[in-house]
């Protein structure tokens, strides 16, 4: 699946120093088109084989175990573009810590900014329009982070930390949300609508990696918490 040789020393001194990590996955963009052609069905086996495909791919698996040790997956919704905007999931600095990291799948012809560095500062934010933190101009002027701009012609496959900034000037991302137990546990689940085949494909995620966990929850006969 990959475009580029994948080498985790150099995903994770990325993902520490700039905050962010592009995996040069060119393959990303005609499977997120597919999923738009079906109507973005997140919550059946469909979106959960795209999940295990991209949120589970291996070289993303290997990122979090390293950066995380033990998560789970708390997050799962599509942000379009909002230009003017710089946002971020997490605020807080060194002070929070690496306790989130993003996976962003880029549709086709997407274009964003990544602020480098602005994960390693406790930035003042105000509270956006979409539940994400906004980051004022000012304040990364302040510090001095400059965007790095990302093109995505033909889609793209990124992981972040949750607290750099980010403007997505055109189009959309697919984004997953990994946190640590002790933050996922103030997070609410996920519901899935139950049934055999969906509780069996969230069953063969789970088994792929003792440290990566899901925070579902089944609703309906049957049902069951991740």
């Amino acid at each position: 699946m990959a475009s580029t040789t994948f080498t985790l020393d150099v995903a994770m001194r990325s993902l520490l120093e700039k905050g962010f990590f592009d995996l040069n996955d060119s393959t990303v963009g005609d499977r997120v088109l597919d999923m738009e052609k079906q109507g973005f069905p997140y919550l059946t086996e469909y979106g959960m084989d795209f999940c295990k495909q991209f949120a589970f791919d291996e070289r993303i698996r290997s990122i979090l175990e390293a950066s995380l040790e033990r998560c789970s997956l708390g997050h799962w919704l599509r942000y379009e573009d909002f230009p003017g905007h710089v946002e971020c999931f997490r605020r807080g600095g060194p002070k929070a810590g690496c306790r989130v990291l993003t996976v962003h799948l880029w549709a086709k012809g997407s274009r964003v900014e990544y602020y480098t560095l602005s994960h390693l500062h406790d930035l003042m934010t105000t509270k956006g329009r979409r539940s994400l933190y906004e980051i004022p101009q000012s304040e990364l002027d302040r510090v001095g982070s400059r965007p790095e701009v990302k093109e995505f012609p033909d889609g793209g496959l990124v992981i972040l930390d949750a607290r750099l900034g980010f403007q997505i000037e055109k189009g959309y991302a697919i984004t997953f949300l990994f946190a640590t137990d002790e933050v996922i546990a103030n997070w609410a689940k996920m519901t899935l609508p139950y049934s055999v085949g969906l509780e069996q494909k969230v069953k063969n995620l789970e088994i792929l990696s003792a440290n990566i966990g899901l925070n579902f929850k089944f609703e309906g006969s049957g049902s069951t918490e991740r």
